[in-house]
């Protein structure tokens, strides 16, 4: 915390109270470890949000930003669920874990993030902290795959990609299915608050991983006995973009209440919550407002560039924007490092600790970054503002730093970069499939 004062307006009194004050904190930042609060949003691009010049005013969000720090370059691991949170949970580049694609349900038995694999939940747990997490999973539907079997304490929410907004017959208190009444939204933001206040007066690390802004797109209003025969709740259309807009919203809503209580419990300054989302827009913003190509299901930039806001009073500088090239895996080096418990995860992690970028804005190395979602889009890689994606053969590309949109393939320009980063998404593969 800097705390600036002018020689007339302040006594010798007040240095001597400022300097008991600042020593104070620090003691508390250092004698009791952080809390960590994930929230993560659910299809939310960044062209929806006014906050990143879209079209949907999120004023609890946007104070976050004001408060804290907005980045500019965070990338989702996939534009896909399952991989995007594999590799948060993991440190690691999800095709490590097995998961490249959607895992759709009970379809899929074998599918889920092994209990061999170190989490994130399981570091924090296995070192005192509580763990929770309200909302969608999606990491594996079978129990054995269960986030009960990953370092949480406590699980409510549901298993699969999706949920209706108000029926819940297939969620989870634990391991157990049962009915949990409410509206989606409502009842993770609750859930949420309930684990503050309980836990108080230890450590915490709570997921808040909601089912907004994806489909069905319902409110509150939109109870079963109130929907109209016919009305696809899924299409893309006037009807369902208005209903988007207010599920967004009060998410925002959610998110306010989330730091609230922070704030009543005086928790914040001991408190790093980060908003992200876990992939690119779906394509409900207006056209006009779409300025990424692509979006979820897409390795162009709109499918895996997401909002995200980091939060931490007198620790993190107010109002700092961060250009930086960041994923979503090195949220875990991230969180260790910041909870000092380093010495107890692998030393095998993809990503990188942002602790210095995040405190002191140092800048973050430059390496080279992928994104795979093989077999069906090939695999993308970035290296500072170059951008490639290599498909069946196919090489594209492109230098956003004056082509944001990607509407310029210009591998055959600069053979050289497009020759050696092509070799580099090879050995990638090569590497990620190798069991290591």
């Amino acid at each position: 915390m800097i705390l600036a004062a002018t020689r007339s307006s302040l006594s010798l009194g007040g240095i001597f109270a400022c300097v008991v004050y600042c020593f104070n904190v620090s003691v508390s930042f250092a004698s009791q470890p952080p809390n960590i609060v994930v929230i993560l949003a659910d299809d939310l691009g960044c062209c929806d949000l006014a906050l990143y010049d879209g079209w949907v005013e999120t004023p609890r969000i946007e104070q976050m930003a004001k408060e804290g720090m907005r980045f500019t370059d965070f990338h989702s691991n996939s534009s896909v669920c399952s991989p995007t949170r594999t590799a948060f949970l993991t440190g690691r580049y999800q095709q490590r874990s097995g998961i490249v694609d959607v895992i759709v349900g009970s379809r899929e038995p074998d599918s889920g993030i092994p209990s061999s694999v170190v989490t994130l939940p399981r570091v924090f747990k296995d070192n005192g902290y509580a763990t929770a997490l309200f909302g969608k999973w999606h990491c594996g539907y079978q129990d054995e795959y269960s986030p009960i079997h990953h370092g949480f304490d406590e699980f409510v929410g549901f298993l699969n990609g999706a949920t209706d907004y108000h029926q819940h017959s297939a969620w989870r208190i634990g391991l157990n299915q049962t009915d949990v009444p409410g509206y989606s939204t409502d009842i993770i933001t609750q859930r949420s608050v309930d684990f503050i206040k309980r836990h108080r007066n230890e450590p915490f690390f709570l997921y808040v991983s909601h089912a907004a802004v994806h489909n069905p797109y319902q409110t509150a209003k939109d109870t079963p006995d109130k929907r109209i025969k016919g009305e696809n709740p899924n299409r893309i259309n006037p009807v369902n973009r208005a209903k988007y807009k207010w599920m967004l919203q009060d998410l925002d809503r959610g998110v306010g209440r989330i730091i609230d209580t922070l704030r009543e419990l005086n928790l914040a300054e001991n408190t790093f919550v980060i908003f992200f989302s876990d992939n690119g827009a779906v394509g409900m913003s207006p056209q006009e407002f779409r300025h990424l190509r692509g979006g979820k299901f897409s390795h162009y930039e709109g499918g895996h560039r997401v909002p995200a806001v980091a939060w931490w009073p007198g620790r993190i500088k107010s109002g700092v924007v961060s250009s930086e090239l960041i994923m979503g895996f090195d949220l875990f080096p991230t969180f260790v490092e910041i909870a000092g418990l380093q010495q107890n995860v692998p030393t095998n992690l993809d990503g990188l600790s942002l602790k210095k970028h995040l405190l002191e804005q140092e800048d973050v190395p430059s390496r080279d970054l992928f994104f795979g979602y093989e077999p069906k889009l090939g695999t993308a890689m970035r290296r500072g503002e170059w951008k490639m994606i290599v498909k069946d053969g196919d090489v594209q590309l492109y230098d956003l730093k004056n082509d944001l949109m990607e509407t310029k393939n210009v591998a055959e320009e600069y053979p050289e970069i497009s020759r050696d980063m092509s070799q580099k998404i090879t050995r990638f593969k090569q590497e990620v499939t190798s069991g290591t």
